[in-house]
């Protein structure tokens, strides 16, 4: 019984992907390595598709197991495999890395991209970076970078950079940089900046140009090209 299965697979496997089909969607999809999957990359899966080793389709809507997952357009529900690649995520997807164009939902991995846009949250081992950060980056080591934030930053040992934070960066072991502006907070053992700050920086050394807010720490310096340099406290409204 096990060889006729085997067989009847096989045999689906070569014969399929060269129909021409009046539907273009599927339940399940079955891939080794994009073209040799049960049913061609221009196909939608909803349902369940499973990846040997790489598989490729146009969108899928429901669960993605495999080693190289690509979805060329849409993927809502969940990814999981080493690599996850999508235009479009609305879910949650978990693998060594994951790329997607825009997320709403959530990546975890080793290194994480949403390249325009994140809605939602990144938990990295290494970095995570995004566009416009609306929800929370937090990484264990090395790094978060995004041009925007609205939310938090969140690094134990590494950095956080951006040009414009509203919200907080918190690096435990680390350090802080806004090339722009910070409306919130800067937390960091070792290093804080922002352009300008309206609110708070608390760590070893802050500097900031302008100061709308408390800077706390042992070296707190306010101005680029004249500086005036205080220990402990400086505050200006």
């Amino acid at each position: 019984m096990n060889k006729k299965l085997l067989f009847a697979f096989l045999i689906l496997m070569i014969l399929l992907p060269s129909q021409v089909y009046s539907w273009t969607w599927t339940p399940i999809q079955l891939s080794l390595w994009e073209p040799v999957q049960l049913f061609p990359e221009r196909f939608n899966v909803y349902g369940i598709r499973l990846n040997l080793g790489y598989g490729s389709n146009q969108n899928l809507t429901g669960l993605d197991v495999g080693t190289v997952n690509v979805i060329s357009d849409k993927q809502r529900g969940g990814q999981l495999g080493l690599i996850n690649l999508s235009e479009h995520s609305l879910g949650v997807c978990a693998g060594g890395m994951n790329y997607t164009t825009r997320l709403r939902g959530g990546q975890v991995g080793l290194l994480n991209t949403a390249q325009d846009s994140l809605v939602g949250l990144q938990v990295a081992g290494l970095m995570n970076l995004s566009d416009h950060v609306n929800g929370m980056q937090m990484v264990a080591v090395f790094g978060n970078g995004a041009v925007r934030v609205d939310g938090a930053q969140v690094v134990p040992v590494g950095y956080n950079l951006t040009d414009y934070a509203n919200g907080v960066q918190a690096a435990v072991f680390g350090f802080n940089y806004a090339n722009e502006s910070v409306n919130g907070v800067q937390v960091a053992m070792l290093y804080n900046y922002a352009k300008k700050i309206n609110g708070l920086q608390l760590g070893l050394i802050n500097v900031c140009g302008h100061l709308a807010g408390v800077q706390i720490g042992l070296v707190n310096i306010l101005g680029i090209e004249k500086m005036s340099i205080m220990p402990i406290m400086n505050f200006r409204f």
